[in-house]
């Protein structure tokens, strides 16, 4: 990337929003394996990530966030999205912006849920809910990338006012 000075920017992101996704990702994990779990995955003790969630603890050191990841594969998503960024396991069937795979598993994962067979019959219910969240995020970023793309494409073109 290149800068007009020397100096480089600084983060756009403030260090509240930082810590916000943080413990939303951290909330994510935590619901789906449960706090001593996460406690243990994450190598704190039940006390120690009570500390993070209460703000008397900021946050934890990087490598306690990445073994995050082992509790829940989204724990990180909020902190890549302030920095407009995606985490993908190296072994990811999809790492490119192709909407096609992602977005028919999300369809056949909601076709099973609005099902009348299924546990809430037509309407979803909250373990369904659930069940699709990691399919919803993917696509929420792939459609995400494309408006993002559709708003550059409606912009205005910037005029050169230096003549």
């Amino acid at each position: 990337m290149q800068h007009d000075s020397v100096v480089p920017p600084a983060s756009p992101v403030a260090d509240e929003d930082f810590r916000n996704a943080m413990v939303a990702g951290l909330a994510r994990a935590q619901r789906r394996v449960g706090a001593r779990a996460l406690a243990y995955i994450m190598d704190l003790t039940p006390k120690g990530l009570r500390n993070i969630f209460g703000g008397v603890a900021q946050r934890p050191d990087p490598k306690r966030l990445w073994d995050a990841l082992g509790a829940c594969p989204t724990a990180l998503d909020d902190i890549a999205d302030l920095y407009d960024r995606r985490i993908v396991a190296k072994d990811a069937a999809v790492v490119d912006d192709h909407g096609t795979l992602p977005i028919a598993t999300l369809l056949h994962l909601v076709a099973e849920a609005e099902s009348p067979d299924s546990p809430g019959g037509t309407a979803k219910t909250h373990s369904e809910l659930l069940a699709m969240e990691d399919a919803v995020r993917i696509v929420h970023h792939i459609t995400g990338n494309w408006i993002d793309e559709i708003n550059r494409l409606r912009a205005p073109r910037a005029v050169n006012l230096k003549a």
